[in-house]
């Protein structure tokens, strides 16, 4: 694959599970406020970033049921979800950035003003 391949998905958890199960990433949105979706070794990774920052976050969970329930409720709170298909080649996180502004190209929203902030909290390891 020569190319980053984005597409539209819907707004459920159990569709997510399914692309990153396939190896793609999923993103998912919230106003200006985006989090990549991955699988790696066995392990969910999410990054976070919010357009115009400097930098993001990551968290790591174990893909299992409380992992699960954590991409769950993120999931719940986005206003838009997206695959992406990319060569596992690539550097990840070019792909977020590349995939951020194509997203941001085909989908800029219209009222800026009342894009607010929305944080994807993941809960702390106990």
């Amino acid at each position: 694959m020569e190319n980053i391949n984005l597409d539209l998905l819907p707004v459920d958890g159990e569709r997510v599970f399914e692309e990153i199960s396939k190896g793609n990433m999923a993103i998912v949105r919230a106003k200006t406020e985006f989090l990549y979706i991955v699988e790696l070794n066995n392990q969910i990774h999410m990054f976070s970033h919010t357009v115009g920052a400097p930098g993001g976050g990551q968290k790591q969970f174990e893909k299992d049921e409380k992992g699960t329930a954590i991409v769950r409720k993120v999931v719940d709170l986005a206003e838009a979800c997206y695959v992406c298909e990319f060569d596992k080649g690539y550097n990840i996180y070019s792909v977020m950035a590349t995939a951020e502004q194509a997203i941001l190209e085909m989908f800029p929203g219209d009222d800026r003003s009342n894009d607010g902030i929305v944080d994807f909290s993941v809960p702390e390891e106990e």
